[in-house]
């Protein structure tokens, strides 16, 4: 009798050991797929060339503000255009 609750408790302790085993790889996996995707380098722009505009002529923003935001999202575009595609 004893030896049967004896069995049954080892049996319960090596199967929380096998899940533990199992959770931390899944988490290791995804952990390492994670680090070896290539990051995204730029988040998307968040307005179009349109409102950009349209904040310099409202009065928005200053000449200098527009060209530099211009010049920065001309050069963004740019560095997307030479980067090379992916083959799927």
């Amino acid at each position: 009798m004893i030896a049967a609750a004896n069995d049954s408790k080892s049996i319960f302790v090596w199967s929380l050991i096998l899940v533990a085993v199992v959770v931390f790889g899944f988490v290791l996996v995804l952990w390492i797929k994670r680090r070896l995707r290539p990051q995204e380098e730029q988040p998307a722009i968040g307005f179009s060339l349109a409102d950009l505009r349209e904040l310099h002529r409202s009065g928005k923003i200053s000449d200098e503000e527009f060209e530099r935001a211009r010049g920065k999202m001309v050069a963004s575009l740019r560095r997307g255009e030479e980067k090379p595609k992916k083959p799927q």
